[in-house]
């Protein structure tokens, strides 16, 4: 058993949006989570399914601090996340997404983790990968390791050009834990204007408070259906417009150097280039990117042509 410090308060955030038949399972994982001493603020961006009346079923539960229930949808999820860091109480926030659930053991070793490491802005988990009924699925890109159950350490820098970069490597929300305290000062706030991309702004932004720890144990189970809204910014090209915005957040932010940056530039030209959409669509997002992050046709050449010299340089040494 991991020692823990229960005298930490945690503050479980559940944002939910039309997720009824899943509300049961996200809820009673949390109330199954061996680390006790948490609050849980449900949220409901004004539901059309009968969500509003079971999460008001849970009201005489003891962990339960508030049910917030809008008369109007907001619009973001990320507008929600950001009400219910304002009401949270505890030292550390989870974001527990309403279509998703957790081990119980998730609370247990990631308040661990931050407690070990004070230094740590959050922490997060692997994930088993379900779909919308429950099942196992596998797909590729998630939890790039073998699972042992250790913790591993990263600077907040580094961290970031190696796993935030080039693309978002806290795919969950439900799979972090992470500090309240300061959490919200001095970052941008584009990521509540966000559909598809928000949550990889956000947790840029929260990376650049302090170091990152990466637990190697699936503790989290997160859901991917069709009704998954990146799924959908994907389909229209919208989420690469997001992308830009971010991209060009980290090309100002972030000290990177200058064939790190012109390779990964290439990179989301190339990504572009061959994304599914008409060749209206790419135009426009081709204009786009160069707005927001500076990506052209003339740095997707000279990123191609700096990766194939690194490549050929790092074959002969």
């Amino acid at each position: 058993m991991i020692k823990v410090n229960h005298k930490t308060t945690v503050s479980v955030i559940v944002p939910n949006y039309n997720h009824k038949k899943y509300l049961h399972q996200r809820i009673d994982s949390i109330l199954e989570q061996t680390f006790t001493n948490y609050e849980i603020i449900l949220l409901d961006d004004h539901s059309t399914d009968d969500s509003q009346e079971i999460l008001s079923s849970y009201q005489s539960n003891p962990h339960i601090s508030h049910i917030i229930l809008n008369s109007e949808n907001s619009g973001s999820p990320f507008v929600q996340w950001e009400k219910g860091i304002d009401l949270a109480k505890g030292k550390y926030i989870w974001i527990a997404e309403s279509d998703d659930y957790a081990s119980p053991l998730f609370l247990e070793y990631t308040v661990n983790a931050l407690e070990t490491h004070p230094e740590a802005q959050l922490c997060y988990t692997g994930s088993h990968i379900i779909d919308a009924t429950s099942s196992p699925i596998k797909l590729e890109g998630f939890d790039k390791w073998e699972e042992d159950g250790l913790s591993y350490i990263f600077n907040s820098h580094e961290y970031i050009k190696s796993h935030l970069l080039h693309h978002n490597s806290i795919y969950n929300a439900s799979m972090v834990l992470f500090k309240k305290e300061h959490c919200l000062s001095a970052i941008t706030t584009e990521y509540k204007k966000m559909r598809y991309a928000g949550d990889w702004l956000f947790w840029i932004e929260q990376c650049r408070k302090g170091d990152v720890i990466e637990i190697r144990k699936k503790l989290n189970y997160f859901r991917k259906h069709d009704k998954n809204t990146t799924l959908k910014g994907d389909e229209n090209g919208n989420a690469i417009i997001e992308i830009s915005f971010i991209k060009g957040f980290l090309y100002k932010n972030i000290q990177l150097n200058w064939a790190q940056k012109i390779i990964d530039k290439s990179s989301f030209y190339r990504h572009i280039k061959y994304y599914p959409v008409s060749k209206q669509r790419r135009k426009e997002l081709y204009k786009i990117s160069s707005q927001q992050a500076n990506v052209t046709f003339c740095s997707y050449i000279i990123g191609q042509r700096v990766k194939s010299y690194m490549k050929h340089r790092n074959r002969n040494q």
